[in-house]
């Protein structure tokens, strides 16, 4: 069976983002230093701009192959949509090394970016892990499932991000600091691509579709059973509709033409209206809204810190820089924890919901950090922040079919991905122009943003608690 296929794509999760924290850290340091000017303000506007413009092109680069990549995932093999993503990582990542060895400018780091991008980025290899994932998992596991991968990437990006700062200090080649930290990214990333090609086991097109049938009959979830029972109803309809078109098909050549042509296009009319918008296509419609709102909040809130704790009043060092950047992966523990607990008890909507207040509670203390420690503070009340994406792709794998994981997921990826670019935008500008007079605005408006996102998590709830109230009913 396919749900039983052991994928081990949390090997490949973990080498990428251990890779990945040791860029980052290095990335951080590197930009510091070349932005390392007498002004402590014209520092803090370079290191800004220098972010917003990576992560422009970093969130816009990928736009361009995540579907093709993706649709040749469901049509051919998942290792397309995850190996491809990481060999650009390893090329991408070794320009850090060489603009480290070589004294290069500033710019030439957002090379690192575009390379990244073309190549699908984090966008595609996501949307290929958690294709994979839903995969090889059956329904009523999936959202564990998804959550252990992404503790699998927090663990390893703790584990990174600790080190991280430690290797960038201790650990140099005479004036080449960081040449260490990033020729270790990019052997980790070398890793990560080898076992993909050669380790990672992935089902094949003909198991999936032999195994489809039976997945989804078995399978006990209320949204599988809600769609079942819906497919049945509108088999009876049919019948029902089918032996009143025999028995009034006899009467259609003693009428009139005009009669007979209104009796077929009611008839076509019948059988056309089931495959309209759905209920099912309005809950995936609505889960993409809050997932989308979820992350602008998220993604706005936290490009900010790296340059909030370079600055008054934090003032941190590199080994700081990985303590917090450490702290920030604990949630991944924390979020993991409250899934396999909570979801014993609570629906997957309850879950979300829970994230999304742990991450707004988390945002608004954060907005009046003035010491470290209250930092940490802000960090520890964010324990299930993670809870609602991983939750939400999972109520979503539950109401598409299997062949369609890939497109699925990689629209919702691409959409996450443009709102990232937006949000990163906005609030490094916003960050730029009050980090004088208030520089905690951005962490406020991420609060409130996360709790808007609550609004259509509720709509969706209300659906699937009441499927009835919201199914379509052919007319008789």
């Amino acid at each position: 069976m396919c749900g039983k296929l052991p994928s081990f794509v949390e090997i490949v999760v973990a080498l990428h983002q251990v890779a990945g924290a040791f860029f980052d850290t290095g990335l951080l340091m590197i930009a510091q230093q070349r932005c390392n000017t007498t002004a402590a303000g014209s520092k803090q506007k370079c290191i800004s701009q220098f972010y917003m413009y990576n992560n422009l092109l970093l969130g816009i680069t990928p736009l361009l192959f995540t579907f093709t990549l993706a649709k040749l995932g469901d049509q051919k093999s998942r290792k397309i949509t995850i190996g491809v993503p990481l060999l650009g990582y390893l090329i991408s990542r070794s320009l850090l090394l060489c603009v480290t060895l070589f004294h290069l400018a500033l710019e030439v780091i957002l090379c690192t970016a575009l390379v990244n991008g073309l190549s699908g980025g984090f966008t595609s290899f996501w949307t290929g892990v958690m294709a994979l994932a839903s995969d090889t998992s059956p329904a009523e596991d999936r959202s564990v499932r998804f959550i252990r991968i992404e503790l699998t990437y927090g663990l390893a990006g703790l584990i990174g991000s600790i080190a991280s700062g430690h290797i960038f200090v201790h650990f140099t080649l005479s004036h080449y600091q960081g040449a260490v930290l990033a020729g270790c990214s990019c052997a980790l990333y070398m890793l990560s691509f080898l076992y993909c090609i050669l380790g990672l086991k992935v089902p094949s097109r003909q198991t999936q579709t032999a195994s489809a049938g039976s997945e989804q009959v078995g399978s006990k979830t209320p949204l599988e059973s809600d769609r079942l029972l819906d497919q049945a109803r509108r088999g009876h309809v049919s019948e029902t509709a089918a032996a009143v078109e025999v028995k009034q098909q006899n009467t259609i050549t003693k009428g009139s033409p005009t009669e007979a042509s209104g009796l077929l296009d009611r008839t076509a009319r019948a059988q056309d209206e089931p495959g309209g918008c759905t209920p099912v296509n309005i809950t995936v419609i609505l889960l993409f809204t809050g997932g989308v709102l979820y992350d602008l909040s998220v993604t706005g809130g936290v490009d900010v810190i790296p340059m909030f704790v370079l600055k008054e009043p934090l003032n941190w060092n590199a080994v700081w820089v990985g303590y917090g950047n450490a702290a920030g992966y604990t949630i991944f523990l924390t979020s993991y924890l409250g899934v396999k607990v909570l979801s014993r008890y609570l629906k997957d909507t309850s879950l979300i919901v829970i994230g999304i207040v742990s991450f707004s509670t988390g945002m608004l203390i954060m907005a009046f950090v003035k010491w470290t420690y209250l930092f940490f503070i802000a960090r520890a009340v964010m324990m299930f922040a993670l809870i609602p994406l991983p939750t939400i792709r999972s109520v979503i794998s539950k109401q598409i079919k299997d062949t369609s994981y890939g497109k699925v997921f990689g629209v919702l990826q691409i959409l996450l991905t443009l709102t990232g670019v937006i949000a990163s935008t906005i609030f490094v500008q916003i960050y730029i122009s009050t980090k004088d007079w208030y520089p905690s605005l951005c962490f406020s408006l991420s609060s409130i943003i996360s709790c808007l996102s609550i609004i259509p998590i509720i709509l969706v709830e209300r659906r699937l608690s009441e499927p009835s109230r919201y199914s379509r009913i052919p007319e008789d």
